[in-house]
């Protein structure tokens, strides 16, 4: 019984929902042993860059980005549940009992849906909050279509262009 109290809190706080998906929270791509040569040999360069410097400060920073970057390769991204309610934006980890983080309309600005199949399908939403600029959602194989009409009844649609770091990184397969 309080489980049910619980769930009827929770989605009169979400509002009414109207569109939800799955999706990977970002785009694995398969790499090849050369794509981690090349990194490597990217970190070794700049590294060496930091030592001719000798800035000990840039070198730790080198070494934590390499770092992170294979992780991130190796690592097989989650499932992450999208839901669009009334109120707003709800993104949750599925394998997470916490109720998700929700973006409410009010706080956020305009959207643009880049769809350029299959590496780059995305709900990229701009926020009025200074240090969270974009919200990136992906679509998965949802209709981007759908989505769109949904979001467009509650904050404009206002076209984006792609970041210069968002095209290295497609370009860089991260």
């Amino acid at each position: 019984m309080e489980e049910k109290n619980e769930q009827t809190t929770r989605d009169y706080a979400m509002g009414n929902v109207l569109f939800s998906w799955e999706a990977h929270e970002y785009f694995h791509h398969e790499r090849t042993t050369d794509w981690y040569w090349w990194v490597g040999l990217v970190a070794v360069l700049l590294l060496g860059f930091a030592v001719w410097q000798r800035s000990f400060l840039f070198g730790i920073l080198i070494l934590l980005g390499w770092f992170t970057s294979i992780l991130y390769a190796i690592r097989t991204p989650r499932f992450i549940r999208f839901v669009l309610t009334e109120r707003g934006l709800i993104i949750e980890n599925p394998e997470s009992k916490e109720s998700g983080k929700m973006y409410p309309w009010n706080q956020l600005e305009s959207f643009w849906v880049f769809y350029k199949p299959p590496v780059h399908e995305e709900l990229s939403i701009k926020s009025k909050k200074t240090f969270m600029p974009y919200i990136k959602v992906p679509l998965g194989d949802e209709d981007p279509e759908a989505v769109k009409e949904i979001v467009s009844k509650y904050i404009p649609l206002e076209e984006q262009e792609e970041s210069l770091i968002d095209t290295l990184a497609h370009l860089a397969k991260f």
